[in-house]
């Protein structure tokens, strides 16, 4: 992980920790303004119901940038990569679609919403059980939050996905942050 997160450079690493952060806020935000205000984000009217909409459609989004970011850091196998990747397009396919659906009021993409939903919401748990019993163990509780906070987002759930997100942006800081250890060179034995 640390060698990683060494190999991007300044900015790169900025980048990635700003969108991990964003993340989070924005779930945390959407969940609170839900609880708080309960929008009609089925047919929004009001600039509170249309901030739903579009506080949800970019926290999915953020999720999916996310997700490679801690696929990136993780290492997974091959076959736990590719889950990551599967689960980071549905979070963009159910942001785009919960934008056009309910932004725009266009309902075919409703199907494509649900499905990018229940893809993205179960394939982060899925997730959290691969990295349980991964070296990324600790890591675990990423996907395992911010799937909750996916799945609860109707009763302001969304608060857990800053939890979750602000978590890995301190771990990546703490890793970025962590003085170099130059290896010891191995001793010659004398034959």
């Amino acid at each position: 992980m640390r060698t990683v997160i060494q190999r991007w450079s300044g900015a790169g690493f900025l980048g990635r920790l700003g969108i991990v952060l964003l993340t989070g806020v924005t779930w945390a935000a959407h969940g609170v303004q839900k609880v708080l205000v309960q929008p009609d984000y089925m047919d929004p009217a009001t600039v509170a119901d249309y901030f739903t909409v579009y506080a949800y459609s970019a926290a999915l989004l953020l999720t999916a940038a996310s997700l490679l970011t801690l696929r990136d850091v993780a290492r997974p196998l091959r076959p736990q990569a590719s889950n990551i990747l599967v689960v980071a397009v549905a979070c963009a396919v159910a942001g785009v679609a919960n934008g056009l659906e309910d932004g725009l009021g266009v309902r075919v993409f409703g199907l494509a919403y649900v499905i990018g939903v229940v893809v993205g919401a179960g394939g982060m748990i899925v997730i959290a059980f691969q990295f349980w019993a991964s070296p990324a163990r600790r890591l675990t509780f990423v996907p395992a939050v911010g799937g909750l906070a996916f799945m609860a987002v109707n009763v302001g759930g969304g608060v857990l996905g800053l939890v979750a997100w602000l978590g890995f942006g301190m771990i990546l800081v703490r890793e970025r942050l962590r003085p170099q250890v130059s290896p010891v060179p191995a001793s010659r034995s004398q034959t």
